[in-house]
């Protein structure tokens, strides 16, 4: 299945787009595949173990996409191991954060005060937030960047 692109004679092959990890994309291509992983994930969340399972079978379409969109730009694609690495440590430390403040306060929070509960969750909100705007950051780079002129190490101009 394939739908023709703005490219005079060249098609946007969904297989490619979204299973291999070779070659280059353009930006267009990145966005349409990202939404269309995005809309999977947020219909399939509606139900409970199939959207699980296809949050996880999205990850490869994800990948993909973006290794490809890092080749059109001329960089490796390993650099989108970036914003994994970066949620997977934020996401522990976080969790690593909320427990030992528990710890430490257990007769505070046990007795609800607010302070307590605030100084339990604050620093590890703040923590996700900055993992969220890295990985936001780097979603942008990928998708807003141009890429190479021409042919690069990793294929010819998908532009044409």
């Amino acid at each position: 299945m394939s739908i023709e692109s703005s490219a005079p004679g060249r098609e946007l092959d969904w297989q490619k787009l979204l299973f291999s990890f070779e070659g280059r994309t353009r930006r267009s291509h990145f966005w349409i595949g990202w939404l269309i992983c995005l809309g999977a994930g947020v219909v399939a969340g509606w139900i409970p173990l199939i959207g699980f399972a296809l949050s996880i079978a999205l990850i490869w379409p994800n990948l993909a996409i973006s290794v490809k969109r890092l080749h059109d730009m001329g960089h490796a694609g390993w650099l989108v191991v970036i914003p994994w690495a970066v949620g997977i440590v934020g996401t522990i430390a976080a969790a690593s954060m909320m427990g030992i403040s528990a710890l430490t306060n257990a007769a505070a929070l046990e007795e609800g005060d607010p302070a307590a509960i605030l100084g339990l969750l604050g620093p590890a909100l703040g923590l996700v937030a900055v993992v969220g705007l890295v990985c936001l950051g780097f979603l942008l780079w990928i998708g807003l960047s141009d890429g190479q002129r021409g042919d690069n190490r990793y294929g010819p101009n998908p532009k044409g």
